[in-house]
């Protein structure tokens, strides 16, 4: 392998691919990027046997060939050299040994042969359609927060992909909030799959430096996202996903409307303390057109008070800030709405005038 690349290209593939590589894996191989050069790209593709991830960047091949590389070492290296220069890249001998050159930089680093590295960034057969990337960034953005990190129901773990009447919904519940997400697609099919959120998260990062059409394939055992440049393959989920549905009530016995940046940045201050409380406890206490917000500790207590538009009764009810702060953090509108059903039951919020998020949220008892 012989390659010339520019530095920026050869960092940023390299970042990109480092997300499928597991820091802690039974196979040394797999703590490493597979490289191959070949039809004047370089190709990097890494994966942990769960999430695959591969990309493609243009650079100079005068001799093509592949090898496997430590990510950690290859990546520190790249990444400390100076911008928009050019790096070589070329192969050493027969015994898997790559070295690098920038400027008056380089580096030898000890690899192991391709053929030993599963490559598994492709799927043979399955469901197939477009979307666009700003509607698949928004559908995990709003929702792949609320899945579990670690449940006793694997299924919990992983955010459902729903394609329906022309809508894809994704929708992720860890069983104290639920997130439902919608956009418009061109697709006539109906499905669904669950996907690790992991997955999910990794997905965002990428489709964020990317403004193109991706294009996605489900399999019976894996989902592949398809960028410009760049392929993401996840393992699904096996199982039946909660009846999401059958959670989202219209009625309440409160409703308040207020402005998205007040309430955000008093759940913030008075988190501060909740974070003490073992449900990082904040409550709120709804009376006519004036909301108070606190939390208390042994270090402390805080009070915040914000206007509201009021419909139903008074109602004082308790949450986890770090469930309300999540959804806080991921809209960008000007008001909210908070539907309530009493202070022991579920409360849903969502944009003002929007109908396609919807979050829910189970309040803490407060007696």
């Amino acid at each position: 392998m012989k390659v010339k690349i520019n530095q920026n290209e050869l960092n940023k593939s390299i970042n990109i691919v480092q997300r499928a590589v597991s820091s802690r894996t039974p196979l040394p191989i797999l703590s490493g990027i597979l490289i191959e050069a070949k039809d004047q790209m370089l190709i990097m593709t890494a994966t942990d046997l769960d999430l695959g991830i591969k990309t493609y960047s243009p650079c100079n091949v005068e001799e093509e060939g592949s090898i496997v590389v430590q990510a950690r070492l290859i990546g520190d290296f790249v990444r400390k050299l100076p911008t928009n220069t050019y790096a070589y890249i070329e192969t050493i001998g027969n015994n898997n040994n790559i070295g690098i050159k920038c400027l008056n930089s380089e580096i030898n680093i000890l690899g192991n042969s391709a053929e030993e590295y599963p490559d598994n960034t492709f799927v043979n057969e399955g469901n197939s359609f477009t979307i666009k990337s700003e509607s698949l960034k928004n559908l995990i953005k709003y929702t792949y927060f609320a899945a579990a990190q670690e449940n006793i129901k694997p299924i919990f773990t992983g955010c459902l992909i729903e394609i329906k009447n022309n809508t894809c919904t994704v929708v992720a519940l860890d069983g104290y909030r639920m997130a439902v997400k919608t956009e418009p697609i061109d697709c006539s099919m109906n499905f669904s799959v669950i996907v690790p959120s992991k997955a999910m998260l990794e997905i965002l990062k990428i489709i964020e430096e990317n403004k193109e059409t991706v294009e996605v394939t489900v399999s019976e055992s894996h989902i592949l996202f398809k960028l410009k440049n760049t392929i993401i393959i996840s393992n699904l989920l096996e199982g039946k996903f909660f009846d999401y549905e059958g959670i989202i009530k219209d009625t309440y016995v409160t409703q308040i409307k207020v402005l998205t940046e007040d309430i955000r940045n008093s759940v913030e201050r008075a988190s501060l303390l909740a974070r003490d409380d073992k449900n990082n406890l904040i409550v709120l206490d709804i009376n006519g057109s004036n909301m108070k917000i606190n939390s208390s500790s042994e270090y402390g207590n805080v009070e915040e008070n914000i206007f509201v538009e009021k419909e139903g009764e008074d109602l004082k009810i308790g949450f986890n800030s770090k469930y309300l702060l999540d959804f806080l953090k991921s809209i960008d509108c000007e008001k909210i709405v908070f539907k309530l059903m009493g202070k022991n039951n579920p409360c849903f919020i969502n944009e003002e005038g929007k109908e396609d998020y919807i979050y829910m949220i189970l309040p803490v008892r407060i007696g």
